[in-house]
């Protein structure tokens, strides 16, 4: 897994590289025209379709690069040797640079490998101790306290890494403009994540102790057995189920107010 996955994300990744470049390089010029326009979620597509050599090609981009209404005909870019392939309007230097985002398609794979390699170390390690005659390790090698803090890091570092995406980005451009406060609007939404998710760094070691204590006896780890062991906590944990509940009601609040918000944005 530290060398598949990895190697063929990362493969994966070139191709599509190669194959934006070679549409920034000698991409052909057609006309597609709008059919649908769909929304899932928060996320607003627009459906075209043209034909090049009689062969009808479909392709959605994200609503705000191609407005106008279902029937309107538009300019487009098709790469010759694959006409699958297209985007809408020309596709310049600037357009592959904003599309690539280099540091997400090289970072992803190098920290899978990273991740897997580890875990596939420390499982050989404890192999050749058990080897040896050495004993397994009974008791947890990190308190509820340091996992749920640990947690919570990896939670976080998953949101901000999701700002990286362009599509992402352009969301928060819509919501809160291109400079709100003066500042580069990546670094205010990241400042507000980190500190609206600060509260999670408290929730995640109560929400620790009941799974660890649970398991303790026997539970599971599933999330059938992590829902467990909130609602089952017995008298000692009284405490902790209350903080986890909390925390539960406020990322829901959190959810709820970020789509009242975009959508008085009409985002």
């Amino acid at each position: 897994m530290a060398l598949v996955v990895p190697l063929v994300l990362a493969l994966l990744f070139r191709r599509q590289e190669l194959r934006l470049r070679a549409l920034a390089d000698h991409g052909r010029a057609g006309t597609a025209t709008l059919t649908a326009v769909t929304q899932q979620g928060s996320a607003t597509n627009a459906h075209y379709r043209y034909e090049v050599d009689g062969v009808t090609h479909t392709w959605d981009v994200d609503r705000n690069k191609l407005p106008g209404a279902p029937g309107d005909t538009f300019g487009i870019t098709y790469l010759p040797e694959d006409p699958s392939l297209s985007r809408p309007g020309t596709y310049s230097q600037a357009s592959l640079d904003a599309e690539l985002n280099l540091p997400f398609r090289h970072g992803f794979p190098l920290g899978l490998f990273v991740l897997f390699g580890s875990l596939a170390a420390l499982c050989h390690r404890n192999v050749r101790r058990l080897q040896t005659g050495a004993p397994l390790a009974a008791k947890p090698r990190i308190s509820p306290e340091g996992a749920g803090r640990i947690l919570a890091g990896l939670f976080l570092g998953c949101l901000l890494a999701v700002n990286l995406d362009p599509k992402v980005r352009a969301v928060h451009v819509a919501a809160f403009g291109p400079a709100p406060l003066g500042l580069s609007v990546g670094l205010v939404v990241a400042l507000a994540e980190i500190a609206l998710f600060a509260p999670f760094f408290w929730v995640f070691p109560h929400l620790m102790r009941l799974v660890m204590d649970r398991y303790a006896q026997g539970g599971s780890l599933s999330k059938l057995g992590i829902v467990l062991a909130v609602a089952q906590a017995g008298p000692e944990g009284r405490r902790s189920r209350l903080v986890v509940v909390a925390g539960l009601v406020y990322f829901i609040a959190l959810v709820a107010g970020w789509i009242v918000f975009a959508a008085s944005r009409g985002i």
